[in-house]
């Protein structure tokens, strides 16, 4: 709702007695009496909704001397253009632009770096640049680069700003190139790689924009397998200069017993595949296969040994009866024919190995008789 000209006059007056420190009867002196137009533009900004919350603000939020501190480092800066630029500022952006100027250093960079963006990104940027120290810090950073910034800030929140300090203008271009995870990932070492040598820092640059995906997934592999090492020193970064088509290949730098820095071969893809399936099937034969394993052989072991044992019974007991010696003469079995008996002479056994045996069967023996079957009736 638009408050009525006489509402808007009596918030004037009001905000004049405030700025100016007057008592409540300065209410009577007329408009013209406000020596701020940064004053008049927060009147403005709030006249959408009423003197009143203008007024409100005024006296509750420290109003009064917000206005007088960003007046008098506008005009100490840059003289009555700058205080109408604050001016412009504080009736578009209202109360939020006056925060974000009393919290930079140098007003004009930061007015120039907010006209550059969008409005819907310029209102954020001032809720980053009031946010106290963090705010402060994104104001100089911004003052020295301009509103790259505030971009990388507003795309990255608290590691953008990181990259942008760390490495100016080419922190910038990589914060624009990044996923989030990407420049979380980079962010972390980006102090390391601003503290390298010039050649040594535009080299690892050159990689992370050429090949941003596979660079970062080899950051993220040194920092698991060395947790609390520090991957970009002098000597790594030269290894990784040295050897970039093998790191950006998937091969691994480990320390040797010295510490130094050196590039080992990683399988392949398919190297990978074989290996996480090797893996796999090393799981299952650990945790399964081999107690199965284990017990067949336990069981295939017993009956080798059961079978062992029964095949030692039978040869001993075989062997026993080899050495026995039949008693007596054997029987002579005879043949019934038609015509008669015919004897059948019994050979000696060729089991008997004794001695008494062997002469006994070498000599002759004289057959039987035949004789004659009886007759029937």
């Amino acid at each position: 709702m638009i408050a009525s000209p006489h509402r808007l006059l009596a918030a004037w007056l009001l905000l004049a007695s405030v700025t100016l420190g007057l008592p409540s009867r300065a209410a009577a002196l007329p408009p013209i009496a406000i020596s701020s137009s940064v004053a008049r533009a927060v009147v403005r900004y709030f006249g959408k909704e009423g003197s009143q919350e203008a007024s409100e603000y005024l006296a509750k939020k420290g109003g009064r001397e917000l206005v007088e501190r960003v007046t008098t480092s506008a005009a100490k800066q840059g003289g009555d253009e700058a205080v109408e630029q604050v001016a412009i500022m504080a009736r578009k952006y209202g109360p939020e632009a006056l925060a974000a100027l009393d919290n930079s250093p140098s007003i004009l960079p930061i007015i120039r770096a907010v006209d550059e963006l969008p409005e819907s990104q310029a209102r954020l940027a001032l809720a980053r640049l009031s946010a106290g120290a963090t705010g402060r810090e994104l104001a100089e950073t911004t003052a020295r680069l301009g509103s790259i910034a505030l971009r990388s800030e507003l795309k990255h929140p608290g590691v953008g700003l990181i990259l942008v300090r760390s490495l100016g203008d080419e922190g910038a271009d990589l914060a624009a190139r990044l996923t989030p995870d990407q420049a979380i990932a980079i962010g972390r070492h980006a102090d390391d790689i601003a503290g390298l040598a010039s050649s040594q820092r535009q080299g690892l640059l050159a990689m992370l924009r050429n090949d941003t995906e596979r660079m970062v997934a080899f950051v993220g592999r040194f920092v698991e397998a060395n947790p609390g090492k520090s991957l970009f020193t002098a000597a790594t970064t030269a290894v990784i200069l040295a050897e970039p088509d093998r790191i950006l290949g998937g091969d691994e730098i480990v320390f040797d017993a010295e510490g130094n820095p050196v590039v080992v071969h990683r399988a392949g893809l398919a190297g990978r595949v074989l290996e996480a399936g090797g893996n796999v099937v090393s799981h299952v034969s650990d945790r399964y296969l081999r107690p199965v394993y284990l017990t067949a052989a336990a069981f295939a072991g017993a009956f080798l040994i059961a079978w062992m044992s029964l095949k030692v019974w039978q040869f001993k007991k075989f062997k026993g009866a080899m050495t026995t010696v039949p008693v007596g003469p054997p029987s002579i079995p005879r043949w019934e024919t038609r015509t008669g008996v015919w004897p059948y002479i019994q050979q000696t056994p060729t089991f008997c190995t004794s001695p008494a045996v062997r002469r006994a069967s070498s000599k002759p023996q004289t057959a039987a008789r035949p004789g004659r079957l009886p007759t029937r009736a």
